[in-house]
């Protein structure tokens, strides 16, 4: 339960894209997207309490 609090201060709403192994490790990693941009919001492991945010990139910036 601590974890899924965890990800709910660092991700909010949020939706699993799918997991991979963790780099750390070894067990299970999971990806996480927002339920209404799609965009890939970050990673996380259950396991050994990893939790990584992704920086959204904004279309206008890449416009330029």
């Amino acid at each position: 339960m601590h974890f899924e609090l965890l990800l709910e201060a660092v991700f909010g709403k949020r939706e699993m894209i799918h997991e991979i192994e963790c780099s750390i490790c070894g067990f299970n990693e999971t990806y996480y997207r927002d339920p209404v941009t799609k965009q890939c919001i970050g990673r996380a492991c259950m396991t050994c309490n990893f939790v990584q945010k992704f920086d959204s990139v904004k279309e206008e910036s890449m416009r330029s």
